[in-house]
């Protein structure tokens, strides 16, 4: 009892302090795919792949991601959360092993997948466990877990970077495998909600037929596409505009640190005025930052737009999760995992795309179209979802009471 206890203290938040191991095994996950993506410069130059090949090596994580959120995130809201977290772990361990093994295209593409397997089976079991153990600190922690994982994003770059210029490439790899692997413990002693209802048959089918998760995708379709774009052509940008790389390095770091500071404050936000509202709002607040930046010609008035529309994706993240949480019912970790599929599959679509329509029309219509595809999706979000836009905010999306859950 005395461990159960411990583990369910709450912090000044009210966070359990039993979640840290789930935010550091998040942020791990994150700052390991930061590395890779900073490196695939050098793997192009190293091994002669090219660039079609390096564009192969860091898209083909999203397969894996989307088909693992799709198909395993049910397995949580069974009570098999630490047998997912666990699946996440060996599957990104293995991927470190063979990358630090790999030589060609296709031994990349491997290690990348399994990655993405790993993290994809992971982010619905960890959101899940955050959401029910917190109760209705929920969109607090959820914000947190963000905080985490976009800390972990931004440091991998950097730490992977330093490794190599002090040893080599593969160490990097080895590096990211000593970290996922100090991660088993602390997921062994991390203590589970177990299942809340006996399994249910065709839960993706109940789940679409459901107007406030059709709301919430057809928000994802605009709003996660924007990071597609910016994966795309943010740096090419920048470039054009005259940046130097190491400009273009601090930007990426500049967007990441509003929302590493914002997101815990956007998940209280949500629990307190609704968390669809709050996504939302704080979504329509982004789309003028967007449709403008084609039109900055400074890269130092682009970065300060940049920053402020940050502000209002700190807030729409953890918001948005919530409300997928609150429209999901029981199944929490497969409503993470729908919502989360859908993000990721179309932002890989919107990232191939994007580089093509930049040099086809510029940024000024790229920027400006896509800020109208998202206020369409909104708009569409809004109507499908106007019942719960409506009505007052729930006061936790947890199964269990959160004073006492069961644990597993």
């Amino acid at each position: 009892m005395a461990d159960r206890h411990d583990a369910d203290a709450p912090t000044k938040s009210g966070i359990p302090t039993g979640l840290l191991p789930l935010f550091v095994l998040t942020g791990i996950m994150d700052a390991s795919l930061g590395s890779i993506l900073a490196l695939l410069a050098e793997i192009r130059t190293q091994f002669a792949i090219s660039p079609a090949g390096v564009g192969l090596i860091g898209g083909s994580g999203f397969v894996t991601a989307v088909a693992a959120q799709v198909g395993l995130a049910r397995l949580a809201d069974r009570g098999h959360a630490r047998a997912l977290l666990n699946f996440g772990l060996g599957s990104a361990a293995l991927s470190m092993l063979v990358l630090t093994q790999a030589d060609s295209l296709w031994e990349f593409v491997g290690g990348r997948l399994l990655l993405g397997l790993g993290e994809g089976a992971i982010l619905p079991a960890a959101r899940r466990t955050v959401i029910v153990r917190a109760g209705v600190h929920a969109g607090t922690a959820l914000g947190r877990l963000n905080a985490f994982q976009l800390t972990g994003f931004l440091i991998g770059p950097v730490f992977g970077s330093m490794v190599f210029e002090l040893a080599d490439l593969r160490a990097v790899f080895v590096t990211s495998l000593v970290m996922v692997l100090a991660c088993v413990p602390l997921v062994a002693r991390t203590q589970m909600p177990t299942a809340a209802a006996a399994p249910a048959s065709r839960v993706l089918r109940t789940l679409l037929k459901r107007r406030g998760m059709q709301a919430m995708i057809c928000m994802s379709v605009g709003y996660y596409g924007s990071f597609g774009l910016f994966e795309a052509i943010w740096a090419i940008l920048l470039a054009d505009l005259g940046a130097s790389q190491l400009f273009i390095g601090l930007n990426f770091t500049l967007f990441a640190v509003p929302m590493i500071l914002v997101a815990p404050f956007g998940g209280r936000i949500a629990t307190r005025y609704g968390a669809m509202r709050v996504a939302f709002a704080a979504m329509a607040a982004t789309i003028p930052f967007i449709a403008s930046y084609g039109l900055w010609e400074s890269v130092i008035v682009l970065t300060l737009v940049m920053m402020v529309q940050a502000v209002g994706d700190a807030l729409v993240m953890p918001a948005s999760q919530l409300a997928v949480a609150e429209v999901s019912g029981e199944d929490i970790a497969s409503g993470q995992g729908l919502f989360g599929a859908c993000g990721l599959a179309v932002a890989a679509l919107v990232a191939f795309g994007g580089g093509a329509a930049y040099g086809a029309y510029g940024p000024a219509v790229l920027f400006a179209g896509y800020a109208c595809i998202m206020a369409i999706t909104l708009l569409c979000a809004c109507l499908l979802g106007r019942e719960r836009l409506g009505a007052s905010p729930s006061p936790a999306p947890a199964l269990e009471s959160p004073s006492s859950p069961p644990l597993a």
